[in-house]
């Protein structure tokens, strides 16, 4: 595994986060047997910066980022309740038309996958441009110049004739770069990907993460990585936030949740990471699955999965500690830290 990143030098008096989420709850379902998907998550991103939001599935990550985007379809799911502030700005009280400025401009997203996010009857071109038309007022001509421009910073060889191909045409790697290209089309400050590697060879997802470094950086942009895979986020993020149903277990800089996580679920998602170091029989699990949101189990979240439980584990839901500089987690048996503000 590649050496996690590590976060800059802290500033005396840091600048307020780009972006700023505050007890975000998401539900589903009808008012009075709503069933809770995202349950209390708070968390920054500073300009610039690269953050790593793992788990398995099921445990919030793509609805989290759906609604920063305000894209959780109503019905059957809303925000409940918290802030998403983006330059200070309340993305849940944001009317259509301010969202509609927002995404893609200002806050872009690569979606889970490409052949079902691409629309299979327009030729990609047309779909990188029509963003570029939304939203700075380029003609066809100029617009369809910078899509092309996009297929060759992304990597796509003969990008002349790729403008013209349909999703179909092209293999599972060159859809990402399409949707790369789509997503980066506006230089937004923000760009969330979410499971951008999901279903391409190892190969593949290598280049795709290089390709989404040299980005980031080229552009300054900060960047939401979500992923199951750690071995991924290792490679590229500043700082890392761990769900699990719903909540948030651990969060810190990348060298301080992989070289000393505190959380026993943090744990076991680390030394599931295949290693060539060791020789191994079967790959290291994580014993059951994670709860469905009608069956959500009282007290700590992982109990029913965790090797390390105690009683009191399954009577309360678990406090947040400091466990380290800019690390915390919430975990009974961290107790005896200090509190998380």
């Amino acid at each position: 595994m590649a050496a996690a990143r590590t976060a800059g030098p802290a500033s005396a008096a840091a600048p307020d986060p780009l972006l700023r989420v505050e007890d975000l709850r998401v539900v589903f379902g009808p008012p009075g047997r709503e069933q809770v998907a995202v349950d209390g998550v708070s968390f920054t991103l500073g300009a610039g910066e690269v953050l790593g939001v793992v788990g398995e599935s099921g445990c919030g990550k793509s609805l989290t980022a759906l609604a920063i985007l305000r894209l959780i379809p109503d019905p059957p799911g809303r925000i409940a309740g918290g802030r998403i502030l983006f330059q200070g700005q309340d993305l849940v009280g944001a009317g259509q038309a301010a969202m509609n400025r927002i995404r893609g401009k200002e806050i872009s997203m690569i979606f889970q996958e490409p052949m079902t996010a691409l629309n299979p009857v327009f030729r990609v071109g047309e779909q990188i441009a029509e963003t570029i038309r939304e939203h700075e007022g380029l003609s066809r001509t100029a617009a369809r110049e910078r899509a092309l421009h996009l297929l060759e910073r992304v990597g796509i060889g003969n990008p002349k004739q790729r403008l013209d191909q349909y999703p179909h045409e092209l293999s599972g790697g060159m859809r990402q770069r399409v949707m790369i290209a789509i997503a980066l089309a506006c230089r937004p400050q923000i760009l969330i990907a979410d499971e951008p590697t999901t279903a391409l060879d190892v190969t593949i997802q290598a280049q795709i993460l290089l390709l989404l470094r040299d980005l980031q950086r080229e552009l300054g942009m900060a960047v939401i990585l979500i992923t199951h895979d750690l071995g991924v986020v290792a490679q590229v993020v500043d700082r890392v936030v761990v769900m699990y149903a719903g909540r948030i277990v651990e969060e810190g800089t990348a060298a301080a949740v992989f070289e000393r996580p505190a959380h026993p679920y943090t744990r076991l998602l680390l030394q599931s990471i295949p290693s060539l170091d060791q020789e191994q029989d079967r790959l290291p699990t994580i014993p059951g699955m994670v709860p469905s949101l009608s069956n959500l189990p009282a007290g700590c979240r992982f109990h029913p999965r965790c090797p390390e439980a105690r009683p009191a584990c399954r009577e309360r839901a678990p406090a947040t500690f400091e466990v380290g500089p800019a690390h915390r987690a919430a975990c009974i048996a961290l107790n005896g830290y200090r509190h998380a503000g």
